[in-house]
C-alpha cells in the first residue's frame, strides 16, 4: 500500500503545475502558478525552466502554458502531428498574432486543439491547447475529417477552402492543412471576438489562415496548396518588390534551395538543397561524392533561387560566392549545422536519428552574397 513517505514531492509538484496550466489555456504567470503550487519561488522557476527545456511548458509575455511536447505523451500518435506541431510553433512564435489561432487535429470524429497562438489583446478568444472543440459547425468538423460528403450547402466550402461560422459571441474561420496539397489533415481555426469581426477584419485573419496553412502543408511534403483540388479564391495580390525585411523573413522560412553551379564542361548544374540562413549568409551541408563540391571547388560563382508555389506568389534570387569552410568556422560545428537542417526540414527529434548526425565525409558550404532581390506577383525577377 503506498504510503505518504513513499511520495515524491517534486513529481507531486510537476503534476500540480502542468495539472494549473491544462486549466488556464490563456497562461498564468508566475505568480499565479505559486499560488496553485506549493513551495519556494526559486524552486517554481527552476521546475518551469526544466518543463520548458524540453517543451513542456513554453513561456511569453511572462505567462506560462502547455508545450506541444505534452502531445509526446499521447499514445499511437500520428506522425504527421508531431511535424505539424513543431512546424506551427515556429511559424506563429516568429509572427506576431493579430487573433487567436488554433491548430486542430480530427480525433473520434472531432477536432482537437493542439496547439494554439494568441495575441497579446485584453479580449481574444481561447481554445485550450488539449480541449475538445464544440460543435460550432458541420462545415469546420467535415473540413478537418476530409469528408465532405454531398451536403450541397458545403460546395463554397470544397470551392474556396475556407470555412466561416458565427454565433452571438464570436466568429471563427476555418482552412484546412493538406498533407498532400489537396486532402485535408488538419484544420486552423482562427477565432474573432464579435465586436472585432468586421468584414475587413474576417478577409485579413482568412489571408492570414490560407498562408499559415500553404506554408504548414509545404513542411508535410505538399508541393502546392489547393484544399479538395480546387486553387480557391486567394489573390495574387499587387507585384513588387520585396523589401529588406520582407526577403530576411522569406529567406528564413522552409523553402527548399534550388542551387545552381556551373560544370567543368560550362553547362549548368541545378539541385535542390536543404539550408540555413543567418541574416547574412547561406549555410549548406554537402554530402560524400556531391559532383557539385568539386564544381563549386573550380568556380565558387553559384546562384540560389527559392519560390512559393502559391499566392502572393514570392521567390527570391541570391547570387554569391560558394566556399567550403572548416567546420570551426561553422556556428555549432558541421554536427550542429546538419542537425539544424534536420530538425528545420524534418520535425523535432528529427536530430536524434544516427543517419542524421554523421559527419565523416560530409562538408559546410557558406555562400556569400553579393545580390539577393525578391518579388512578389507575377512579374519576374529581375537578376
Amino acid at each position: 500500500m503506498t504510503t505518504e513517505s513513499q511520495h515524491v514531492p517534486a513529481a507531486t509538484r510537476t503534476v500540480r503545475l502542468l495539472e494549473a496550466l491544462a486549466a488556464a489555456p490563456a497562461g498564468l504567470t508566475s505568480g499565479e502558478l505559486l499560488d496553485e503550487v506549493s513551495g519556494s519561488r526559486s524552486g517554481l522557476y527552476a521546475l518551469i525552466n526544466t518543463l520548458r527545456s524540453v517543451g513542456y511548458v513554453v513561456s511569453e509575455d511572462g505567462r506560462h502554458r502547455l508545450g506541444p511536447a505534452v502531445w509526446d505523451l499521447v499514445p499511437d500518435r500520428p506522425g504527421d502531428l508531431e511535424t505539424l506541431l513543431a512546424a506551427f510553433v515556429e511559424e506563429t512564435r516568429s509572427r506576431a498574432a493579430v487573433e487567436t489561432v488554433a491548430l486542430t487535429w480530427p480525433e473520434g470524429g472531432r477536432l482537437t486543439v493542439a496547439d494554439e497562438a494568441a495575441p497579446d489583446r485584453p479580449v481574444r478568444v481561447v481554445y485550450g491547447t488539449g480541449s475538445s472543440r464544440p460543435e460550432t459547425g458541420a462545415d469546420v468538423l467535415v473540413m478537418a475529417a476530409g469528408d465532405m460528403g454531398d451536403d450541397p450547402s458545403l460546395t463554397r466550402v470544397r470551392r474556396d477552402g475556407i470555412a466561416v461560422v458565427a454565433d452571438e459571441e464570436m466568429t471563427e474561420v476555418a482552412v484546412p492543412v493538406c498533407a498532400d496539397g489537396i486532402r485535408p489533415t488538419a484544420a486552423l481555426v482562427g477565432g474573432i471576438p464579435h465586436h472585432r469581426a468586421s468584414p475587413e477584419a474576417l478577409d485579413d485573419l482568412g489571408r492570414r489562415l490560407r498562408q499559415l496553412a500553404a506554408r504548414l502543408s509545404h513542411r508535410l511534403g505538399a508541393a502546392v496548396y489547393q484544399p479538395y483540388g480546387w486553387s480557391g479564391t486567394e489573390q495574387v495580390g499587387p507585384t513588387q518588390d520585396l523589401d529588406e525585411g520582407q526577403l530576411d523573413e522569406f529567406l528564413r522560412g522552409l523553402w527548399g534551395a534550388q542551387l545552381a553551379c556551373v560544370r567543368a564542361d560550362g553547362t549548368p548544374h541545378v539541385i535542390p538543397l536543404w539550408y540555413e540562413w543567418d541574416g547574412e549568409v547561406m549555410w549548406l551541408a554537402a554530402s560524400p561524392g556531391a559532383s557539385w563540391r568539386s564544381y563549386i571547388a573550380d568556380n565558387p560563382r553559384v546562384s540560389v533561387t527559392l519560390d512559393e508555389p502559391w499566392p502572393p506568389l514570392r521567390r527570391v534570387f541570391l547570387a554569391g560566392e560558394a566556399t567550403e569552410v572548416d567546420e570551426t568556422e561553422v556556428p555549432g560545428g558541421l554536427s550542429g549545422l546538419r542537425r539544424r537542417l534536420a530538425v528545420r526540414y524534418l520535425g523535432r527529434g528529427a536530430d536524434r536519428s544516427a543517419e542524421l548526425q554523421e559527419t565523416e565525409g560530409w562538408a559546410a558550404v557558406r555562400i556569400v552574397p553579393d545580390r539577393i532581390h525578391g518579388r512578389q506577383g507575377l512579374g519576374a525577377v529581375a537578376v
